[in-house]
């Protein structure tokens, strides 16, 4: 499939964003443009969930336009369309729902965008890093509206944490070795503890918010079932190539659109997004902005080292770690947990479903009390979570797997 036909897939994906909100029933267009400019306001850190904020309507329209964004950056930058960007594109919709913003974005990516300039390297090479460094939107926010700094103020900050991204990002990865699938995430919350730090020595009170949408339950779930289901019925065609795919371990850099084609990576996302859907179902969880911003990103990463059989033994691990402990697996902790924590997919694709289970359970005990290091300014708080447990994970398995160097015999 040509660039042009995977842009015109994905482009229907995000523009069917925007039309369901402006077209979503029992809202008015005023209340879905009131909706729109108080999401556009809040400070937007964990967990902030924009259906509850400005309602189902607005949120979606955020949604697609955030996802839109990124394409358009892809497409002006002539990046050629793959596992990576669409990972992006699907990952920071997704958080369209619940923290990201047109407006909290930009700077975060101009900020990465001058950093490529100033070691005189082409945009594209770090466009990946741009669009997921957007998961530090939260931080504008939050200075500009939630600590009343001003919007230049956030700006300015924006920009310079935009510019150490590739830098922390390049090195960070090789501490977890493309186990995590989400090390910008990993490298975000990094630079979100200095960030915290700094704002806490400025005298500034952080607290993290817990916003959670519960209404409109059938409605949500039968819209996004149909709209994952689409990806299936898209991709069916490359059924005969699945097989193939679940075979690769996921690691990163894993393109599954260069291994296996765009039919099959289309069918293995919309398969990850209806298990994401089915364990919120099967947990009693809330579709809401989290949740569906998880399955999104599961999706995303569909096209990027996740696929059916390297995410299970990661979602079993959390229901087990729920379960066993005192927490209810369909709390938002621990659905969240389930559902992003996928991240660490490479870990059951490289050393086995058993190992892969117990990373899930350790994944929700790390996940559960790291939110706070960043002060929930970093949106991908699971992959920050994630790439403190895969680091253990990969250089404990590693070592133990090393054969040890024999002595020379003397004469």
């Amino acid at each position: 499939m040509s660039d042009k036909n995977r842009y015109l897939i994905f482009s229907f994906y995000m523009l069917a964003l925007v039309l369901l909100g402006l077209f979503w029933p029992g809202e008015s267009f005023s209340a879905k443009y009131e909706g729109f400019q108080e999401i556009i306001v809040t400070p937007g850190i964990l967990i902030s969930d924009y259906f509850a904020v400005g309602g189902v309507g607005a949120t979606l329209i955020n949604s697609g336009l955030v996802g839109l964004f990124g394409l358009l950056l892809i497409f002006l930058s002539k990046t050629h369309f793959s596992g990576p960007t669409i990972a992006a594109i699907f990952t920071m919709a997704g958080f369209g729902l619940f923290g990201k913003t047109l407006i909290n974005i930009w700077p975060i990516v101009l900020g990465v965008s001058i950093a490529a300039l100033i070691k005189r390297d082409n945009f594209r090479s770090v466009i990946v890093v741009a669009l997921f460094g957007t998961a530090l939107g939260p931080l504008i926010s939050q200075v500009a509206f939630g600590l009343g700094w001003g919007y230049f103020a956030a700006v300015l900050i924006g920009l310079g944490t935009g510019m150490i991204l590739p830098a922390m990002a390049s090195h960070l990865l090789h501490n977890h070795q493309g186990f995590n699938l989400y090390n910008v995430g990993f490298t975000c919350g990094i630079v979100g503890i200095y960030l915290t730090a700094m704002l806490t020595l400025a005298g500034e009170e952080l607290l993290l918010e817990e916003i959670w949408y519960t209404g409109e339950q059938w409605a949500l779930g039968t819209v996004f079932f149909l709209y994952f289901g689409l990806m299936v019925v898209l991709g069916w065609s490359g059924w005969p190539n699945l097989k193939n795919l679940f075979k690769l371990p996921g690691t990163l850099v894993t393109d599954f659109i260069t291994e296996e084609g765009t039919q099959a990576t289309l069918l293995n996302m919309g398969l990850v997004g209806l298990i994401g859907l089915i364990y919120i179902l099967l947990v009693g969880g809330e579709f809401n902005g989290p949740t569906l911003g998880g399955v999104f990103t599961m999706v995303g990463f569909g096209a990027f080292g996740k696929h059916v059989k390297n995410i299970w033994p990661i979602m079993v691990g959390v229901f087990l770690g729920s379960i066993l402990s005192s927490f209810s697996p369909s709390a938002p902790g621990p659905i969240l947990a389930a559902l992003f924590g996928t991240t660490l997919a490479p870990v059951a694709g490289n050393f086995g479903p058993v190992i892969g289970i117990l990373a899930g359970v350790v994944h929700l005990s790390v996940v559960m009390i790291s939110g706070p290091f960043h002060a929930g300014m970093n949106l991908y708080n699971n992959g920050f979570a994630g790439g403190l447990v895969a680091t253990v994970f990969v250089g404990v398995s590693r070592w133990l797997n090393q054969r040890p160097h024999k002595k020379k015999e003397a004469g």
